[in-house]
Order: C-alpha cells, then structure tokens, then sequence
C-alpha cells in the first residue's frame, strides 16, 4: 500500500507556504518514493499506487514498494525540455482504465507537443489502444517550451 500521508503533505506544504506559519506549527512529510530521474507529473491511482511520468520517457507505476517501468509508449523526444510531460486519469477511469498523456513528439528536424489517450493494462505493466487527440502544427529544434498540463473537459 502506498502512504498517502508523503503526497498530502506535499500539498499541504504548497498551501502553507502561501501564508505565514504560526510558530508553533508542525509539518510532516514521508516520502512515497525517491530515487527519480526528472520526474514530470504523477497520477494517483484509485485503486492505490501512483502513475509518475519522467522527463526522459519513462511511465512508472509505484505500488507497494515496486516500481514498474510501463511500457508501450509512444515515442517521445527527450531533448531540452520536451520529453514525457503530463499525465491525467480519466474520470471514468475505475471502469474504463483510460489515461491522457502529453509528450515532446519527434516531427522530423523537431519536435512539438502532443496528447494521447490510452488505456492502462489490468495489471498496470502496458499501455494499450494508444489514440493521438493533439499534434502541434509545426514543432521547434530548440528543445524549449514544451510545458503542458492535462485536464479532462466537461464534454
């Protein structure tokens, strides 16, 4: 099982940090998992664990002590800033198992943001049924500016 408490105290220190703290007050953090290389963004799953993106690629589940290195992603350029970026599940997602990712995408001599929808394996370990919604136009060789984050509309 995955301590909750390392994550919430991660959002209960960036409120605290917007107001002066009494000096009497306390904080406590546990760290939920450590030894990350760049990570992007991280998806709690419903079921416990966490999805964590990592700049270079990679789509990790940390669940129960493990880490598990998803795979079936689509290509994605790591150069600069660009490289895996967002993750976001979809509110149905206890039924459908479907996620939203934004990435870096190769597009010849550069690279431009992309999103995709997928669905996570039952066991975690795959993406499947991978669906481009969103292709920048025309992308950039500087390796800047790919920063992006993923909310589910209303529709």
């Amino acid at each position: 099982m995955v301590n909750w408490s390392g994550v919430r105290s991660w959002v209960l220190l960036g409120a605290l940090l917007s107001v002066p703290l009494a000096a009497h007050a306390q904080v406590k953090m546990t760290a939920v998992v450590e030894g990350l290389d760049n990570p992007w963004a991280i998806a709690p799953l419903p079921e416990g664990g966490l999805l964590v993106t990592e700049i270079d690629g990679r789509l990790l589940l940390v669940a129960d002590d493990k880490r598990i290195t998803v795979k079936g992603l689509p290509k994605v350029a790591e150069r600069g800033q660009g490289g895996l970026l967002d993750i976001t599940l979809a509110r149905n997602f206890e039924t459908t198992r479907t996620l939203f990712l934004t990435f870096a995408k190769p597009q010849g001599v550069g690279s431009g943001t992309a999103l995709a929808s997928a669905r996570l394996s039952n066991d975690g370990k795959r993406l499947e049924n991978i669906t481009q919604l969103f292709e920048m136009a025309r992308g950039s060789r500087g390796g800047r500016h790919f920063g992006s984050r993923v909310v589910e509309g209303a529709d």
